[in-house]
């Protein structure tokens, strides 16, 4: 498993971190919000907003609050990520998946309508629409999962009766390995 998938597993096993990357997820947040909305001492966010920085997860801006204030440090997300985990008997499979700009072609021509209807300042007229897209991706995304989880179901019960057929023919546990490793190759 590579080094960054095992320091952001690291990094994510921690709830006051996890909890401080969905508030980020929604909008960016200063220290004293991130406290109070956690119920966690400034001090103690800080801590955890250093190792979110130093993992690369999220960074820091400032905003000067009127001419004569102080400016205030803000901290968002750095990009879009997706974590995948599958563990079962005989496999394990975890991957870090930065989210690209990519866009499904059958998708392309609605978002650049969208697009142009937002940068034309015609945000309230296409925000029905932007929902209904939303909706048709959530959906989407519901039938990719489902047809995932069905497909390393499959995958699982295959590796499985094959570990079982090699224990009952009593292959010795390094051969065992090998061959389930052959099989994943």
């Amino acid at each position: 498993m590579a080094r960054r998938t095992l320091d952001l597993l690291e990094v994510l096993g921690n709830e006051t971190r996890r909890k401080i990357l969905e508030l980020l997820a929604k909008e960016p947040k200063y220290l004293l919000q991130l406290s109070r909305e956690l119920n966690v001492s400034q001090q103690a966010i800080l801590k955890h907003i250093n190792v979110l920085i130093r993992a690369g997860l999220i960074r820091a801006y400032e905003v000067k609050i009127g001419s004569l204030g102080p400016s205030r440090k803000y901290y968002e997300l750095v990009r879009p990520i997706s974590l995948s985990i599958n563990l079962f008997r005989g496999y394990s499979e975890i991957e870090v998946h930065d989210v690209t700009d990519e866009v499904p072609d059958h998708l392309r021509s609605v978002l650049e309508f969208i697009e142009r209807g937002v940068l034309s300042e015609e945000l309230y007229g296409v925000l029905s629409e932007v929902r209904d897209v939303i909706r048709a991706i959530d959906k989407e995304l519901q039938e990719v999962r489902a047809k995932e989880r069905a497909l390393i179901s499959a995958k699982c019960k295959l590796l499985s009766l094959v570990q079982e057929a090699l224990e009952r023919l009593r292959v010795p546990s390094s051969e065992r390995k090998k061959i389930l490793e052959s099989l994943l190759a």
